[in-house]
């Protein structure tokens, strides 16, 4: 069952299909931990709703640890040092920002985007149900758009890796 807070951005997005300027998008494109992301979206000139999964990733782990002995000359110690990978878990997810556009009658248009972010599930990189989204691109004539997207708590939980996401996106309709 969805969480509460997916089902109010759901809603939202609905919402947006009734707004009179506004377009479809489809994005897809990478994550910076070896997964891949895709992403259908209802924007206006000014808001976007987006609904994305992103693939399960893997990450690489480096540890370190400090192993000590007592001896006569007192703490004889040693780092180990080790790295592991692990797989993490997909995830689905539903947005909401705010979009700004910088010189909107140029072919090569700058966007910047801030918004809140609600997850189907949580792992080391979204490690809370709701988080915020901050995006930047650039608009490339009226169709394509090249985005990367930062997830992040803004640290109100542990661990806080944020997710990366660089998407290509294509804008149909008006």
């Amino acid at each position: 069952m969805l969480p509460r807070t997916l089902w109010v951005l759901l809603a939202l997005l609905t919402v947006f299909d009734a707004a009179a300027a506004a377009t479809w998008q489809l994005a897809a494109g990478t994550t910076d931990s070896h997964g891949n992301a895709l992403e259908i979206a209802r924007s206006t000139r000014r808001w976007e709703a987006a609904f994305g999964y992103v693939t399960e990733q893997r990450d690489n782990i480096r540890t370190e640890q400090d192993v000590c002995t007592a001896t006569s000359t007192g703490p004889d110690c040693i780092t180990l040092k080790g790295t592991a990978e692990r797989s993490v878990d997909g995830y689905g997810y539903l947005s909401v920002q705010r979009r700004f556009a910088f010189r909107p009658y140029e072919r090569l248009q700058p966007i910047l985007g801030l918004g809140v972010v609600a997850y189907s599930d949580t792992n080391p990189y979204v490690s809370s149900t709701v988080a915020f989204s901050l995006s930047a691109g650039l608009q490339i004539g009226k169709r394509w758009t090249l985005e990367w997207r930062h997830f992040s708590n803004a640290g109100l939980a542990q661990p806080n890796l944020g997710q990366d996401i660089l998407l290509l996106r294509g804008r149909f309709g008006r």
